[in-house]
């Protein structure tokens, strides 16, 4: 009894509170993220990158690895649930931080290390995939701003351009 007592500090410390989690009204999902996911499976998701399932953000798609092990890389459709697991491998690499972004309307996403590391302004073995001002930089600003700008999301991925 003596030891769980001891304990019971530290595991509520190590406890989560309201405050750490991002939900759908502080971080937006379903079809506000879709572009967004496409976006980031396109520029950051190559076999040899996120789309490995060794590294620790790890995305599904189009060109990628699938979330279902029967699913083809060529497929076109990025399927609902590797929208979702996307989602969640953005949201959760930050929580906090994503949430205060988020809250200011999008206002300095440079605090976010998929941002940094996407535009190079961290070191990244991937390189630069994302340019200041190019699509899917506008795409991921507006995401972040809750008004996911889905045209320049399509025109940052050359495949949903032509639809």
């Amino acid at each position: 009894m003596k030891r769980i007592a001891l304990l019971l500090p530290l595991l509520l410390a190590c406890t989560n509170t309201d405050e750490d989690r991002v939900d759908a009204q502080t971080a937006p999902r379903g079809a506000e993220f879709r572009p967004v996911a496409q976006v980031l499976v396109a520029r950051c998701a190559s076999l040899d990158c996120h789309g490995s399932r060794y590294r620790n953000m790890h995305l599904y798609g189009f060109g990628s690895g699938r979330l279902d092990p029967e699913g083809r890389p060529d497929a076109p459709e990025t399927t609902d649930a590797e929208v979702e697991a996307n989602y969640q491998a953005v949201v959760s690499l930050e929580p906090a931080k994503l949430r205060e972004v988020i809250a200011e309307g999008g206002k300095d996403p440079e605090r976010l290390t998929f941002f940094r590391k996407g535009q190079e302004l961290e070191a990244h073995k991937g390189g630069r995939r994302i340019l200041p001002g190019d699509p899917a930089d506008v795409c991921i600003r507006s995401w972040l701003a809750s008004r996911t700008d889905a045209a320049a999301c399509r025109a940052a991925v050359p495949r949903l351009a032509e639809e």
